[in-house]
């Protein structure tokens, strides 16, 4: 809890504490004047300067003071109501309900007082009730308790600072309700005031790091570190300050957002640390939330999982329902990243349950506050049917009146929220249904790289193979005929026109072999393809088979050979397949074959005049050349269109990006 010293304490106790104090520290001092024979009312003055010293770092030594202060205070007096209001902040960050009463009751007794200590204790009172309610998920009520009494009894003891800090808090509230305009407003205000106020004080260190968390939410932050360092001066001699916690938080969510994310682990841990030697339960929460936050956008989500893991495994520290609801579908996303599909839906589910619960209690709520007004507006009734009848009738239908539009409200106010249940759990089951999609199309996407990864490796060793045969042929069963070419060509054959007629035949024939051993090794690996380009070897391959009597025509169009190489390879394999199955099964008198480049597509056309088929009767009973033109066609990640009638010919059209 932060230190507002009473200046009545002080003018009372200082002289015997600084005596006392030498080279020793604050608490210890107070100790020494507890040593010393005083009177009740300064010893009680002492032990709630001491439990006000320990509420926010031992709450049992605090609670320890305060008891022994119980016990001089006198009932009805000043001092109990002061007793009551640090009882109440020795359990503010550990028991929220025994502060809530302890703070209720702090009022009442001080109440009864009209000084301007008492106004500003009240005023401090009603903001801490507030700042509980705050915690307890009721932001709502804390904003009426701040304009309703804080804000009042601080105006009437003339308290223009703490005046200033409510409407800081005002500004954290709109900050919170996701009004960041209004909030810097207001706190911009608030600073200036406190500039001209106190520029020394806590208030105003805490005044900018919260303008400077305010400006991360509006993403505007170059006026964050100005904020900051300013606080950090303010902050500085004094380690144990819990300032430090909100702080740290701050100055991380700012590296976070500039995406300095080493910078901003480090603010969060170092926070993380002060807030567990403070034990500071809430403070520490956020800053593990912000940490995970942090690790999801570094898009490590095992670290992240693990943190939101922990933040759902807190049931009893500041049961949230907007906090609960937010870590459920924060642990869902997050399961989901990790590939763990099933703990997802299952997070997702308990979000979505959450959710819907949480509608419900605001239904019940407005139907309480709802009923709590009829009831009221039932006890004016009867007061004025014994004033008058002409009164009661007149009241009995403004009453109905009410009573029935109000039915009609509270009708419509539960189709609303029973509509936007529907529709929000409809929408969550159809992003469920997406996302599972998406994974799904994710498998098939790794399944097709992998088979296009087989398939390139396969037509890569079938390339290699086809270069070594060829190369093979061409130089060792091309040369070894060649050799004997030779050597009967120079063999002595006389006069013998038999010999010689025989020896001539078989040169011929060993010519023949040459010439197709030769057109072999081309067909396997063709010179002019690796040479020239896509093009001139689909020319030299159909003018080679022409050659052979078949009646085959090759026309290319604004070819600009700009393909890959291995696309090359590709495409020319292709050409190939499909010409040798027109060759072997159409029976076509003639054989079309076009390369057409248009933009930064390749067009690819093999037709026939043949007998055809029915491409439905074969389907999944493909041969191996189809085969391996579908196959080839797919490594180019290439569309592949195969039109064909009984008695109308063959048209196989592949085309594919440049």
């Amino acid at each position: 809890m932060k230190k507002y010293l009473l200046l009545l304490l002080l003018i009372r106790i200082s002289c015997l504490a600084h005596a006392q104090s030498g080279a020793g520290n604050y608490p210890d001092s107070l100790k020494n004047v507890l040593k010393k024979q005083l009177p009740d009312t300064s010893r009680v003055w002492t032990l709630l300067l001491l439990s006000d010293h320990f509420s926010d770092k031992d709450t049992a030594v605090s609670l320890q003071y305060v008891r022994q202060a119980a016990a001089l205070a006198k009932p009805g007096s000043y001092q109990e109501a002061m007793v009551e209001f640090y009882r109440a902040g020795a359990y503010f960050e550990t028991n929220f309900e025994k502060s809530k009463a302890a703070y209720m009751r702090a009022e009442q007794l001080f109440s009864k007082f009209r000084n301007k200590e008492a106004l500003i204790f009240r005023s401090r009172a009603w903001h801490n009730f507030g700042a509980l309610e705050q915690r307890l998920d009721n932001e709502k009520r804390y904003a009426e308790i701040l304009i309703e009494h804080a804000i009042p009894l601080a105006q009437q003891a003339g308290d223009s600072a703490r005046v200033v800090s409510n409407y800081r808090n005002l500004g954290i509230i709109f900050s919170n309700q996701l009004d960041y305009k209004k909030a810097e407003e207001y706190i911009n205000l608030a600073i200036v005031a406190l500039q001209r106020l106190d520029p020394g004080s806590l208030e105003l260190a805490d005044a900018y790091i919260f303008g400077a968390k305010n400006y991360i939410y509006l993403k505007d932050y170059p006026p964050v570190k100005p904020m900051l360092d300013s606080a950090k001066i303010l902050l500085a001699g004094n380690p144990d300050l819990p300032h430090y916690t909100d702080y740290y938080l701050t100055e991380g969510m700012y590296y976070a957002r500039l995406r300095q994310f080493q910078a901003a682990l480090s603010s969060f841990d170092k926070g993380l640390a002060q807030a567990r030697r403070l034990k500071r339960d809430y403070d520490y929460q956020g800053l593990m939330l912000q940490k995970y936050f942090a690790y999801k956008a570094m898009g490590d989500y095992p670290k992240a999982l693990k943190i939101i893991t922990q933040l759902v495994q807190q049931d009893d520290v500041f049961p949230s329902s907007k906090n609960r609801i937010l870590y459920y579908y924060e642990l869902a996303q997050t399961t989901a990243k990790t590939g763990d599909m099933a703990n997802a839906f299952k997070w997702l589910n308990q979000y979505a349950e959450l959710a819907d619960s949480s509608f419900m209690e605001n239904s019940k709520t407005e139907i309480a506050a709802l009923e709590a007004k009829y009831q009221s507006s039932e006890k004016e009734k009867k007061i004025y049917q014994l004033q008058s009848k002409n009164e009661k009738d007149a009241l009995t239908i403004k009453n109905n009146r009410l009573l029935n539009w109000l039915l009609a409200v509270v009708c419509l106010f539960l189709m609303a929220v029973t509509v936007l249940v529907l529709l929000f759990y409809r929408n969550n089951k159809r992003l469920w249904t997406q996302e599972k999609q998406l994974h799904e199309l994710e498998m098939q996407k790794i399944k097709q790289d992998y088979r296009i990864s087989m398939l390139s490796a396969m037509l890569e060793g079938q390339e290699q193979e086809r270069t070594r045969l060829a190369r093979d042929l061409h130089d060792g069963l091309g040369g070894l005929l060649s050799s004997i070419k030779i050597e009967l060509s120079q063999a002595p054959v006389g006069a013998d026109e038999k010999l010689k007629t025989s020896l001539g035949r078989t040169l011929s024939h060993l010519d023949d072999a040459v010439n197709e051993l030769r057109r072999i090794a081309r067909s396997l690996m063709p010179e002019i393809l690796m040479n020239y380009g896509l093009a001139e070897a689909t020319k030299e391959f159909c003018k080679n088979l022409k050659e052979t009597g078949i009646n085959l025509v090759c026309q290319v169009f604004n070819y600009k050979d700009s393909l890959p190489k291995e696309k090359q390879i590709v495409l020319y394999r292709i050409i190939q397949e499909l010409v040798n199955n027109a060759v072997k099964h159409a029976t076509a008198a003639q054989i079309l074959v076009i390369i057409q480049q248009s933009g930064e597509r390749l067009f690819v056309t093999v037709e026939d005049d043949g007998k055809g088929f029915d491409p439905e009767k074969i389907n999944g009973k493909a041969g191996a050349g189809l085969s391996n033109v579908k196959a080839r066609a797919d490594f180019l990640n290439a569309k592949f269109d195969m039109q064909s009638k009984p008695g109308n010919g063959t048209s196989v059209t592949v085309e594919c990006d440049i």
